[in-house]
Order: structure tokens, then sequence, then C-alpha cells
């Protein structure tokens, strides 16, 4: 019955084993959540830049520092995202990897989802022989300047179209996007690429203008095919101001999604507040898009990360209703990652008994076999004092091993054995 310590070490260790699995387990989920957060967006007087200083006021209402820094646009902001270490997300355009030199997409970066779209314009003068992409051959365009938004897709368009090296726009690509709407109303351009919503102040400029107008994109839903991450809307007549009938026309453009943008493994914690924030702040209907759009998993050029793939899929944590949400979201990974361990761990301690059990028995077997031997041998007399040395080490064996309490019976049955065998010997 000794046996018994030897379980209680068994115990012992297994839980030992259980606790160490738990805290690699634990530090594995990485729980220290980082107290600060930078969120990268475009120029302060862009759109993108008003929008990440409302997710650094919902990040701040959360408990986390969130620094806004301006950048030159999307180029800017994957440089920066690249080169940083510490945490950051930012406000990038779908597709912006693609513009990198070389053309190979950046490593380490993964899309949390879309935001807002942010469309593509093309003004030209109303006089202008341009009607379709294919006429920009050869005229005097400015594409948007390096970095920004509207380059980038730009470019992409620019490539699909065979028109990259048939563009005027070196001598104006140094402009800003106010400087070429007066270029283009003054007649010095001929073609101005613009990106944002109506709101953004040289869209507006050159959509109020008269002179001027927004033509179509032509083939858009081909376009589309070749870069799916990107948009088409139509933007009906009198849009964003029916009184003065703004836009003049029907307009359909490309629209590239505003994604949001981290390095790889960005903490979980701040994935999900994140995209608390993305549904709270983008998840309505707008001019452009109608209610639950976004966020969204489409739209997106980079690889969708891990943990954003889990909160779309699953949605957030009933306990944020009753937690801070870090705790909340630390204690569903808990879940997720530690009870399968719990239930591995409540499976091997089931299975104790049944290997002390088994033990036991093979362990008994082999005393019952050796007792009957010595009960049929037929030198019992003149062996008698070996065999009753023998039946004390079997006795002194038998104390030592854990007998589960449904074998106890059975145990008092082989002791009383014991005990008339040797009672027999003894009268010999």
């Amino acid at each position: 019955m000794q046996g018994s310590s030897k379980l209680k070490w068994m115990i012992a260790i297994g839980a030992t084993v259980a606790l160490v699995v738990l805290v690699l387990l634990m530090s594995w989920l990485r729980p220290g959540m980082p107290k600060e957060v930078s969120i990268l967006a475009g120029p302060e007087s862009s759109g993108s830049y008003r929008w990440a200083e409302r997710y650094a006021d919902y990040v701040e209402a959360h408990g986390v520092r969130a620094k806004v820094v301006a950048t030159a646009g999307s180029g800017d902001i994957l440089r920066r995202l690249t080169e940083n270490t510490k945490p950051a997300v930012g406000l990038l355009l779908s597709g912006a990897e693609r513009e990198v030199a070389g053309g190979e997409s950046p490593s380490g970066l993964e899309s949390l989802g879309s935001l807002y779209f942010e469309p593509l314009w093309v003004f030209v003068r109303d006089d202008s022989v341009i009607h379709d992409m294919r006429d920009v051959a050869g005229q005097r365009v400015f594409p948007g300047r390096p970095g920004s938004d509207a380059r980038a897709t730009a470019r992409a368009i620019f490539s699909v179209f065979g028109l990259t090296d048939q563009v005027i726009s070196d001598p104006y690509e140094a402009l800003t996007p106010i400087e070429a709407a007066d270029a283009l109303l003054a007649g010095e351009l001929d073609a101005v690429f613009l990106a944002g919503e109506s709101g953004a102040k040289s869209v507006k400029r050159l959509l109020d203008a008269d002179g001027v107008h927004p033509i179509s994109i032509e083939h858009g839903d081909v376009y589309r095919r070749i870069q799916p991450d990107v948009g088409e809307l139509l933007i009906p007549q009198g849009l964003f101001d029916l009184a003065r009938m703004i836009p003049k026309q029907d307009v359909r453009v490309l629209a590239p999604a505003i994604n949001l943008v981290a390095r790889e493994h960005l903490h979980p914690a701040l994935v999900d507040l994140f995209l608390d924030a993305a549904g709270n702040l983008h998840g309505g209907p707008t001019l452009l898009a109608e209610r639950g759009t976004f966020p969204s998993e489409d739209y997106t050029s980079l690889p969708l990360s891990a943990d954003a793939r889990r909160y779309y899929e699953k949605g957030p944590s009933g306990l944020r209703k009753y937690l801070p949400f870090w705790l909340a979201t630390w204690v569903d990974r808990l879940i997720v990652y530690v009870v399968p361990v719990f239930v591995v761990a409540s499976t091997l301690f089931k299975g104790i008994p049944v290997f002390i059990q088994m033990k036991a028995r093979l362990a008994f077997r082999g005393f019952y076999k050796r007792l009957q031997q010595i009960e049929n041998a037929e030198d019992q007399k003149s062996n008698r004092d070996a065999y009753l040395e023998e039946l004390d080490a079997i006795e002194d064996a038998a104390g030592k091993i854990h007998v589960p309490q449904m074998h106890i019976a059975h145990y008092f049955e082989f002791r009383q054995y014991i005990h008339d065998l040797r009672s027999r010997l003894q009268e010999l």
C-alpha cells in the first residue's frame, strides 16, 4: 500500500508539467500589451489624417497612448512601417505596395482589413480631347505627387492601359494637388489625377468649378479583374450637392480602399482594439458605401492578419461587455489555446488510475503464479525455510504496490492466501 505515495508523486509531477506548459503558452500568447502605438496617416490636410485622429481618440479612451504621424502618403507609410519596429499601424491605400522600387511588395506587413473607399478622380477641361483613359497618351498630366495615394493608383492604371511611358508628367510632379487644380483651370495641364472623397480640398475645388469635369473610367470591370483589391463606384449626378447638381453627370471611378496595415505579430489585443474602432467609425452607411460594407476582408492587397481573420469570423468577445478590452481579449485567447491543454492533461490524469490498475494486476498475477508454484512444490518440507523467506519477500513487495480502491478486497484475499500458505508450511 506504500504505492499511494508514488501516485501522489505522479500527480505532483503531472501538475508541475501542466503548469510549465501553461506558463510557456502564456508567454507565447504575449499577454503584455504595448502601452503606446503610432498611427501613420497622410498629410495633415488629408482625410486619412482626420480619420487617424479619430482612431487615436478611440484607442486612448481604452487606455493606450496613440500618436498620429503625418506622412507624404502611402509610399512614405510603407517605408516607415517597414523600418519601424515599435507598435504601429498605417492607413495605407490598397495596392500601394506594388509601387515600391523593383515592384516587389515589402515583407512582414499584413492588412487588418479595408476601411473606406478613396476614389481616384481624373479631371479634364470641358473642351478636352480626353474622353477615355486611352486618350491620356501624349497629354500633360499631373499623376499625383511621388509617394501619394493618387500617384500609386495612377501608375497602376498607366501600367494596365499601357500608358507608363506615354504621358508627360515629369515637369508637373512637384505641384501640390491644389496647384495642379489651378494649373488645369488655367489650361496649363490636360488632366489631373486626384485621390480622395468629395470633401478633399483639391477634389472639391474642381467639382465646384466651371469648365472642368471628371471623366469616367471605361473598362473598370476588366481592371478590377486584374486588380481585385480595387473597387469600382458609380457616383450619380448630384450625389454631393443635389441643389447645385454636383457632380454634373454620372461618373464611374476606380476606388482603391484605405487599409489598416501593420507589421506581422502586432499584439492581438491591439488588433482587436483597432478593429473595434473600425467597426464604430466605418460600419455605418456613407455616400460611397452601404451600411456594413466596412470594415472588410475585401479590397485588401496585403495578406490578412490571422488575428484579424479570427475577428471577422467570430466577432468581438462578449466578455468586453463586462471586462476591459485587453483583459477580455486575453481571456478569449486563453480559452482558445489553454482549454485544449487542460483537456489533454485531464485525459492523461484519467489514464493514471488505469495505468496503476494494469500495473497492479500484472504484479499480482506474477505473485500468484509464484505462490502456486510454492504450494505445489514437492520439496516443501526440505526447503521450508527458503519458501517462508520467499513468502515474506512477496508479501513485502505486494505492500509497496498501490492498490486501487476497487481491488482492495482482492488484495486482502491475496494477503490471506499468503497467511494460509505460511501456516501450512510452518506445520510441516
